[in-house]
């Protein structure tokens, strides 16, 4: 059978974000529970530009880098309350039983941060 395909098409099989989405998530799910912050913001991070890249490719989205940013400025802000709740500045009853939240905050912060760094950066381009 001969292969009717154009040599740069590539097929659904073929794209990486798949894997990607599932390697950030793992790896940010891993980072956040032992508490390993750089494993936590790496994983976001790729985590949060996956699910872009995936979603551009579905034509769900027209512009990936503002969909990433986006995602990155809700990050910052759970980080943000989950850091504020941990070091006593606010108080949320749920979460009151949960420790180490401040460091976990802290590193949805940075991931936010990072991705809408990132965005910008891929948008500049």
């Amino acid at each position: 059978m001969a292969d009717h395909s154009t040599p740069g098409e590539r097929t659904d099989a073929a794209r990486p974000w798949p894997m990607l989405v599932a390697l950030g998530l793992a790896a940010s799910e891993v980072g956040i529970v032992v508490d390993f912050g750089p494993i936590a913001v790496g994983g976001l991070v790729v985590f949060a530009a996956s699910v872009a890249g995936i979603l551009s490719d579905a034509a769900y989205v027209e512009r990936p880098a503002e969909f990433a940013a986006t995602f990155g400025g809700v990050f910052v802000f759970v980080g943000a309350v989950l850091a504020a709740q941990g070091t006593g500045t606010l108080s949320i009853a749920p979460l009151e039983p949960l420790s180490g939240l401040a460091s976990r905050g802290i590193a949805l912060v940075v991931a936010g941060f990072l991705t809408i760094l990132g965005a910008g950066i891929v948008r500049i381009r």
